[in-house]
């Protein structure tokens, strides 16, 4: 009796033992609709298909399983063997041309630099950190498109910053005919320009030894412009010295690719306005040198670059009701420039004429004759107005810009001496600043009292609960 039962307990651990050899670890398959894949299994027995509206799967000759992949799912197959040995398998369908979709754009993402591409099931995950603005929409505008597509790439762009230097100068026209600038004609002089006006015509100009540099952007408006050189820059610092040419503005703006740069020289008038319900209100309108430059900055080094720049003014000739009127001259363009070259908006006329006459009283006012008594002075006098755009594209860290850094912190240190208790410089990762020598006198520790940002309890009432602690 007792030898039966130890002779089936025997069988049962055998039996327990040879489950796991039976049953192979599961395997896990990849397929997209429409796709067939053979699976290799001597000796099959049977086969068990758990979502058969995902996938259906067939014998042949008992040597091999057909799976053919018909709709977006998963689902189990289980197969076994003649001799009981089963085999386990885990089939992903995904939909059809995910594969090709998902190479196309791992190719895509894998030439963007600091991008990590990771496939994670039928997704792609995207990373990375310090990619530029550009790159970051270009994997945003991928993700949209294609919702197998992860984007966990930083929000934060470090692109180079664009270095605006502006000049909005009002140049006597005869100057800038001296210089070899003639809209509507070629240029003389030596200036290597390329012009634009209403019919999109372009002519170039070079100096001894340089070749013709070509300059295509087709203009809409009868505005030309030209990039200039340091022998054109020398003379509008002249004409500016000597008083010949008036500098409306001259800011420098430091601006993000992608950002807008806003800078506005004038005032505000005040205009009268009445609303519906017959109430007047006063608003303000702001005139004087306005401008709006957006930069980007392009692959392969060149700045594209809006620009928006109005210069207006108070007409003093014309005046209504509700308030003073402007005289204003505007432009908007779009434009390409390498780095540190220099672009001229320009063809903005202003014209005055003036006509002043002395005569002697009466004798001035007779016919023929009182020519003779008076004099006429005829003032001509035609300006116009010049724009000069430098873009430079700077890097955070550059030396030029740390060394502006360094000159500013110097001026304010020696112009306005700083206050211990308010100007308490901030920097990252700060030890704890030493008590200030003065503070034990007024009774209170700037650091440790009550109402300091450490929120420390005050030195005299940590004694006095010494005290009533030994009492």
């Amino acid at each position: 009796m007792y030898i039966l039962r130890y002779a089936a307990a025997l069988c049962v651990l055998l039996g327990l033992a040879s489950l796991p050899a039976q049953a192979r670890q599961e395997v896990l398959v990849k397929m997209q609709v429409g796709e067939v894949k053979v699976l290799a299994i001597p000796d099959v027995a049977r086969v068990a298909v758990g979502d058969g509206h995902v996938l259906n799967a067939v014998t042949t000759e008992e040597k091999e399983v057909i799976v053919f992949a018909r709709h977006e799912g998963a689902s189990a197959v289980q197969v076994w063997s003649a001799n009981g040995q089963r085999h386990l398998y885990q089939i992903e369908v995904a939909p059809e041309g995910t594969r090709q979709i998902q190479q196309e754009l791992r190719h895509v993402l894998e030439r963007i630099p600091n991008a990590k591409v990771s496939v994670v099931g039928d997704k792609l995950l995207v990373e990375g950190d310090d990619l530029s603005d550009s790159d970051r929409d270009r994997v945003a505008a991928l993700s949209k498109r294609y919702p197998q597509l992860l984007d966990f790439t930083s929000q934060v762009g470090w692109d180079s910053m664009v270095l605006l230097d502006v000049q909005v100068m009002e140049v006597p026209r005869s100057q800038l005919q001296e210089w070899g600038v003639r809209w509507g004609g070629e240029t003389l002089g030596g200036l290597n320009a390329g012009l634009a006006w209403d019919g999109g015509s372009k002519r170039l100009s070079d100096r001894p030894g340089e070749a013709v540099v070509p300059l295509s952007y087709p203009a809409a408006t009868a505005a030309g412009y030209f990039g200039v050189n340091a022998l054109l820059s020398a003379r509008i610092d002249a004409l500016a010295q000597t008083g010949s040419a008036v500098v409306l503005a001259q800011p420098q703006l430091l601006a993000r690719s992608g950002a807008t740069a806003e800078f506005l020289a004038g005032g505000e008038v005040p205009y009268s306005t009445t609303d519906a319900n017959g109430k007047t209100n006063t608003v303000f309108k702001p005139y004087g040198v306005s401008l709006r430059i957006t930069p980007q900055i392009e692959r392969n080094g060149a700045v594209r670059s809006r620009i928006e720049v109005e210069v207006s003014a108070i007409d003093s000739a014309l005046s209504v009701a509700n308030g003073p009127s402007l005289k204003t001259r505007r432009a908007s363009t779009e434009f390409n420039v390498r780095s540190g070259q220099t672009l001229v908006l320009a063809g903005f006329l202003s014209r005055e004429e003036s006509r002043n006459v002395n005569k002697v009283p009466a004798l001035g006012d007779i016919p023929i004759l009182g020519q003779l008594f008076k004099s006429t002075r005829f003032q001509h006098n035609e300006t116009e107005l010049a724009i000069f755009v430098t873009p430079v594209v700077v890097a955070p860290d550059h030396p030029d810009l740390m060394q502006r850094v360094r000159q500013g912190n110097e001026i304010l240190r020696t112009t306005f001496k700083a206050d211990d208790l308010i100007n308490v410089p901030v920097r990252p990762r700060a030890a704890l600043p030493p008590p200030i020598e003065s503070a034990p006198a007024l009774g209170w520790n700037a650091y440790r009292g009550l109402g300091s940002q450490w929120h420390g309890p005050e030195p005299g009432a940590q004694q006095t609960v010494g005290k009533k602690a030994s009492e």
